[in-house]
């Protein structure tokens, strides 16, 4: 009697706790936005922010990046290295299958790894080069049986590196690295990845029709819906959930309404943005995974000498910068904090990696506008977002301009739509610009600088040849940092947050620093 007592006590208490976490149901529906059209969902060719959102709740790779940056299982249950950090094995989870019913196998990995270093692709991500011989199979020099990406049996993948990289496992969060099953690919006929009717998945969510994927202008839209055959971690909570691609221009002028009304379940906003959903009683998620600086323009006709941009740089104020922001953080470099090097941060204490601030500089202003036949500094505009704040520290840039240089600059507040719309199409010369790490390792942050970046904040065939040739270990990313900062492109001033407002009736959704937004675990009431 008294055991049956205790019983149905518990069973109450468990009943009145699930009713306390405010009746968020699983089985719902959540619409999130797309900042662009997509035009493919190839893991292997895909490219593009919005691309990367859809992907990353269509597919899972080896490991994932949670939302506090650290790299967890996704296929591979567990994964082990040797000592040098050279070769890597991963144990994947012995009931993972397509959306189809297909088992996923080791081989699956394989094939998909050696299809995205196939010059075939024309989408080579250059952290890939760290794989023993891919140099050589991407330059038609070895096949694919001389690359260094082996399934031991079905279950069991060793990949094996040129250099040591301890931090290789979070690489394969990455969208390149996620599996194909040659099979299919070869039955799709070049349309793999092209509409929701050529494509298998296997993560969390998947297509429900060959209609999931909706391409008719100004209805432009793609629906997931939790995948049946997901053999994850845990089953996805969410029912669905809608990319919108075309929608209401409201939701990108006033997210806070479109959050409170739930027509949004998550938008990207400003600081200014977060603290006002915040107050409008919306769920607020913030991620350590950015750095707010002075980006300049070297495809602009007034900014494409590198001497003449570095005046720029030389001639700011830090200290004036850095205290025209309140409880402004100061960065040591373009490196955000989420970003580590054998599970460390990357920057090292008391590192300074930008430019120093001298004035002499300017002695040789003279002699380089005659060089370029300019009488005197061209005067830019520096673009920036519409608030009080970073207005403030333009203005900052603008006075110590126009006290070392000689001319009068200008600035111009946008909104985040504007802003946002004038760097993905290069109209612009200068802007108060916050980067995105796109990542946890020091790679993710510099090919945002690589000419086929989206947007494209650097065309410079140097650079370029410089990530080609990474070799992943600690010397490779300083070196190339330190031509970037040569490039005089990007001015890290603030350690920032990237912030995202999710509407009041939902929970659970997460963001990481790779970009990824999760409705694995989404609820709503």
């Amino acid at each position: 009697m008294g055991k049956r007592i205790v019983s149905a006590l518990l069973c109450v208490f468990l009943l009145c706790l699930c009713a306390g976490c405010g009746g968020y149901k699983e089985g719902q529906s959540f619409t999130a936005l797309l900042p662009q059209n997509i035009f493919s969902l190839d893991p292997q060719t895909a490219t593009g922010e919005a691309s990367g959102m859809v992907l990353d709740s269509l597919f899972e790779g080896l490991c994932r990046i949670d939302e506090k940056g650290e790299t967890v299982p996704g296929v591979a249950r567990r994964w082990e290295s040797n000592e040098d950090a050279t070769e890597f094995t991963f144990h994947l989870r012995p009931r993972a299958q397509w959306s189809d019913g297909t088992p996923l196998t080791a081989q699956d990995f394989v094939f998909g790894i050696t299809r995205a270093l196939s010059s075939s692709t024309g989408a080579m991500a250059e952290d890939m080069l760290a794989i023993v011989n891919a140099r050589a199979y991407a330059a038609g020099e070895v096949d694919a049986s001389a690359l260094g990406v082996v399934a031991e049996d079905d279950h069991t993948l060793v990949i094996r590196l040129e250099k040591s990289n301890p931090d290789f496992p979070s690489l394969t969060a990455g969208a390149h690295y996620m599996p194909c099953n040659q099979d299919y690919f070869q039955s799709c006929q070049g349309h793999y990845g092209l509409s929701s009717e050529y494509l298998i998945t296997n993560g969390p969510f998947t297509f429900a029709s060959a209609y999931a994927w909706q391409t008719d202008s100004g209805e432009r839209s793609i629906t997931v819906t939790r995948s049946e055959t997901y053999r994850g971690e845990r089953k996805a909570a969410a029912a669905s959930v809608t990319y919108l691609i075309d929608y209401d221009e409201a939701y990108d002028t006033d997210p806070v309404a479109a959050l409170s009304s739930g027509e949004v379940d998550i938008a990207a906003l400003t600081a200014v943005q977060a603290q006002a959903a915040e107050e409008a009683g919306c769920g607020v998620l913030a991620v350590d995974d950015a750095v707010t600086g002075l980006l300049l323009n070297p495809q602009s006709d007034k900014l494409e000498n590198t001497q003449l941009r570095s005046l720029f740089f030389k001639t700011l104020d830090r200290a004036d910068l850095l205290s025209r922001r309140e409880g402004a953080v100061e960065a040591q470099g373009i490196m955000a904090d989420c970003v580590l090097w054998d599970g460390e941060p990357y920057y090292s204490q008391g590192t300074q990696a930008y430019t120093p601030q001298d004035l002499e500089a300017t002695q040789e202003l003279p002699s380089l506008l005659r060089s370029l036949e300019l009488d005197e500094m061209p005067s830019i505009t520096v673009i920036c977002l519409n608030d009080e704040e970073s207005i403030n520290v333009v203005n900052g840039m603008l006075v110590a301009w126009n006290s070392a240089l000689g001319n009068a600059f200008n600035l111009e507040p946008l909104s985040a739509s504007q802003f946002q719309a004038r760097i993905a199409s290069g109209n612009y010369e200068a802007a108060l610009y916050t980067l995105r790490a796109g990542g946890t390792t020091p790679y993710d942050v510099l090919k945002s600088f690589e000419s086929t970046a989206s947007p494209t904040l650097l065309q410079n065939e140097e650079y370029d040849s410089a990530l080609r040739s990474l070799t992943f270990d600690l010397a490779s990313y300083q070196a190339a940092e330190q031509l970037l900062q040569e490039q005089y492109v990007f001015y890290p001033l603030f350690r920032d947050q990237t912030h995202y407002g999710t509407s009041p009736n939902t929970r659970g959704i997460t963001v990481s620093p790779d970009l990824s937004v999760s409705f694995t675990n989404a609820r709503k009431r």
